[in-house]
């Protein structure tokens, strides 16, 4: 099929390689939870641009939602793409761990330096121990250290950006089931199962295993499962530009607000993300050879914020976000080529060649 703007191509003709606008999307969706966090830190939550004029809509959901999207596409890819777990495994370890204990370290640090406590006092703490290792081991995200950011509007809160990747780990875990089950590779079963999914926690929202089990988490589950969903389906699904641009019309048309959440909405992102994701003609291929920050700047750029506030007390959302970013961007590219870059090198070693990073 052609690749212009009048025939709609087929999402599977243009997911091998890195030539797409991934890399562009999970940028951009790390730095509008930064921005968000911008105006919560400083305790302006309503100011927020997209809640203030699209209720209940806001960056920071946004933004995880976007990464849970296609964290569930990308993952549900590596394991087609070598359908075993113990590369499954190996490879999301080796993505999500040499970061999430470099930034746990990191924010007790920076949680330490700006701090109320005498470091001897900080350091023999248990919270700050408890925090270390449910943190970096990903069991679950403890917030706050022992007088981190004492005075900030946001007080000993250490890294809320952190929350999620716990109920990532969990949701990683069930895909390799999945899989394992061979449910990935029957498209059918698998729309079958998650339609069961979906219905049993619409059903009864309570048992369902996900801490915090929010409704905006089960959401954000959703999504995962809508990117996995894509993937296997990604044969039958065309990425058309109209349809594209009428989705992401009806969030901002709807005075309801039923597109701008829950389950419609969930779908809404969906399309729109994987259209400007993936359609050829929205390509811009020398973004796709970038070095991949964006889990960097997830990670580290909360308490970078937190210090921020504290060394200027009184800062606004928008020179906060200028200033955190620009910091942000120089921890997380340090940590993109110590850290992140020779620890996807070693997926080599468990994967077939061209299989996707995440």
């Amino acid at each position: 099929m052609t690749a212009g703007w009048r025939v709609a191509p087929l999402l599977a003709e243009h997911t091998a390689g890195r030539d797409n606008n991934v890399l562009a999307i999970r940028f951009a969706a790390a730095a509008i939870v930064i921005l968000f966090h911008c105006y919560a830190l400083t305790d302006r939550w309503l100011e927020e641009p997209l809640y203030a004029a699209f209720a209940p809509m806001n960056l920071g959901v946004l933004g995880v939602q976007v990464f849970f999207l296609l964290s569930g596409f990308l993952v549900t890819q590596s394991w087609l793409a070598r359908p075993a777990l113990a590369p499954y495994a190996a490879a999301r370890v080796l993505r999500i761990y040499p970061a999430l204990v470099a930034a746990t370290v990191f924010t007790m640090v920076v949680a330490g330096a700006t701090g109320s406590l005498p470091w001897r006092e900080y350091l023999a703490s248990p919270q700050t121990w408890r925090y270390f290792v449910r943190t970096a081991s990903g069991i679950d995200v403890v917030d706050k250290l022992p007088g981190a950011f004492a005075t900030n509007p946001f007080p000993y809160a250490a890294n809320g950006s952190l929350w999620t990747l716990p109920v990532e780990l969990r949701l990683y875990v069930a895909l390799g089931l999945a899989g394992v089950a061979g449910l990935l590779a029957r498209p059918r079963a698998w729309l079958a199962a998650g339609f069961l999914l979906v219905a049993a926690a619409l059903a009864w929202p309570d048992p369902v295993p996900l801490d915090p089990n929010t409704r905006g988490l089960r959401l954000a589950a959703l999504l995962f499962l809508l990117g996995s969903l894509a993937r296997v389906w990604q044969r039958h699904l065309p990425l058309s530009l109209p349809a594209a641009a009428l989705a992401a019309a009806l969030p901002i048309v709807d005075a309801n607000g039923l597109a701008r959440d829950g389950p419609l909405f969930a779908l809404i992102l969906s399309y729109v993300v994987l259209v400007a994701a993936y359609h050829p003609a929205l390509r811009v291929s020398a973004l796709a050879r970038a070095p991949d920050y964006s889990y960097g700047l997830y990670v580290y750029a909360f308490p970078i914020q937190q210090a921020i506030v504290w060394a200027v007390p009184g800062i606004a959302p928008l020179p906060l976000f200028a200033a955190a970013l620009a910091a942000t961007l120089v921890v997380a590219a340090a940590s993109w080529h110590l850290l992140e870059s020779p620890a996807l090198r070693l997926k080599s070693r468990f994967r077939s060649q061209g299989m996707p990073r995440r």
